[in-house]
């Protein structure tokens, strides 16, 4: 068995437009998880991701907070136990509409290496 403490993970701070902190908990480059990606994001308000698409599916479960997802032209009203499955190459984009950070959990099958996970964001943010 493995067990992370998420709150002593340091993570990636991903800057403006795109601000938000993320944790990569299991991967292959992280604690030897070849099967998945399993990842903690935290919006702050008015945080948000960049629109994006990834060539696997991915899950996300809102684990506090609120905020709209924007998934191929069209936005959903996202709470606290939402979970949302995104295919393979949708459009998706998650925004915090609320006053409180929103906290996300997302796991990719197959797995990313942690490196490439903080990678993309990175370098979204740069533009």
């Amino acid at each position: 068995m493995k067990l992370v403490k998420a709150w002593e993970e340091k993570g990636v701070e991903i800057p403006a437009p795109y601000r938000r902190q993320i944790k990569v908990i299991f991967a292959p480059d992280k604690e030897g998880v070849e099967e998945l990606t399993f990842s903690h994001a935290i919006l702050p308000p008015s945080g948000r991701t960049d629109s994006h698409s990834h060539d696997r599916p991915e899950l996300i479960y809102v684990v506090s907070g609120k905020g709209i997802c924007v998934h191929e032209g069209e936005e959903t009203p996202i709470q606290a136990d939402v979970a949302l499955w995104v295919p393979a190459g949708e459009q998706h984009q998650i925004r915090n509409s609320g006053d409180v950070p929103l906290k996300l959990a997302t796991v990719f099958v197959p797995a990313f290496k942690a490196s490439e996970n903080y990678q993309r964001c990175l370098d979204a943010a740069k533009g």
